[in-house]
């Protein structure tokens, strides 16, 4: 059996399907990134998770042949060896991989499981991978690269300062953040950002499109088309260090910030056009878990090719029986970035 987990700030699903992908059973339930809740608190969510999606499917842990865990947070080596240990503890079968959401993502959206994944929601980050396995990721930690509605909401900030210091052109955007958090003047408002009364968040980047729309107000149009453009450069740069810029690759595109569409993704297709012209967008059509669902597939399929050649080989029953044991239980797989 395989078991695929999706696992985010806000929500994590879990799925478990037989080796033919069929889904057997599906769970969703909280917030899984260490980074918000622990390391420890993240581990106990996703065993809690774990037990009861496999309880569901009427599966044992042990019967689990492969598993893979795309969980945001996870942006260095030592936060994945983290997390894995503790996952370690879970008494699943067969092989595992504990892994960046963003490369279920891209194994979910890519039609041959290798290309780049721009995903652009709260924060963001880019993940490719060539046709030989090499892969390389940004580091998502908010230095060199835009933050998807994090970065959207500085800009904004910025031109409503901009245009109370006389230093950049009136923006109605000034009257619709006031609004949203009823702030009677300029001064005021960033009073209560600075003293930390109120906080700005993503939440404040869909009035950019509401401002460009239905205001016609070019500065939040500008802001717009210039973070699809930065997005697109780290595109760009991940398909630079994979050698993939004048290939032909499929970008798969996630999150709410590309979903939106609008002068976005206007911006993001033309700075992508020009930088890789044989690039195409590839908007992610299905949950991201399914990507963790076909990557433990394939892990499955490696495994069992392996068994059927060790069991090809001419070697005597002492060797068999070692490595039949070397094999039980959960192995990590560990994947380069």
């Amino acid at each position: 059996m395989l078991l695929g987990v999706d696992g985010g700030g806000t929500k994590t699903d879990l799925v478990v399907a037989d080796l033919s992908g069929v889904t057997l059973a599906t769970l969703r339930t909280g917030c899984v990134n260490h980074e918000a809740v622990g390391l420890d608190a993240a581990a106990e969510v996703l065993r809690d998770g774990v037990d009861r999606v496999l309880a569901a499917a009427g599966v044992a842990h042990h019967e689990v042949a492969a598993a893979v865990f795309g969980l945001a947070g996870l942006d260095f080596a030592s936060d994945e060896a983290a997390l894995d240990e503790r996952i370690a503890t879970f008494g699943l079968g067969g092989v595992r991989a504990v892994v960046n959401d963003s490369w279920i993502a891209l194994h979910a959206g890519a039609s041959e499981g290798w290309g780049i994944v721009s995903i652009a929601g709260t924060g963001a980050v880019v993940a490719g991978r060539d046709r030989s396995g090499r892969r390389f990721r940004t580091l998502a930690v908010g230095w060199g690269e835009p933050c998807g509605a994090a970065s959207l909401v500085t800009d904004l900030l910025h031109a409503v300062a901009a245009a109370h210091h006389g230093s950049g052109p009136s923006t109605s955007l000034t009257g619709r953040v006031l609004s949203r958090f009823g702030a009677p003047d300029v001064v005021t408002l960033f009073e209560w950002i600075g003293r930390h009364r109120v906080r700005p968040d993503g939440s404040l980047a869909p009035l950019l499109q509401l401002a460009a729309d239905d205001d016609a107000d070019e500065v939040a149009a500008a802001i717009l088309t210039a973070s699809g453009a930065r997005h697109a450069a780290t595109v760009v740069g991940v398909a630079t260090r994979l050698d993939l810029r004048d290939d032909a690759f499929e970008v798969v595109t996630a999150g709410g910030v590309h979903e939106s569409g609008g002068r976005f993704a206007a911006g993001f297709a033309g700075a992508l056009a020009h930088g890789c012209t044989r690039a195409t967008i590839v908007p992610l059509g299905r949950p991201p878990v399914s990507g963790a669902v076909r990557w433990a597939l394939d892990f499955a399929a490696e495994r069992r090719a392996g068994q059927e050649s060790m069991g090809q080989e001419s070697m005597g029953q002492e060797s068999r029986g070692q490595e039949s044991r070397k094999s039980e239980g959960s192995t990590r797989r560990v994947i380069d970035q």
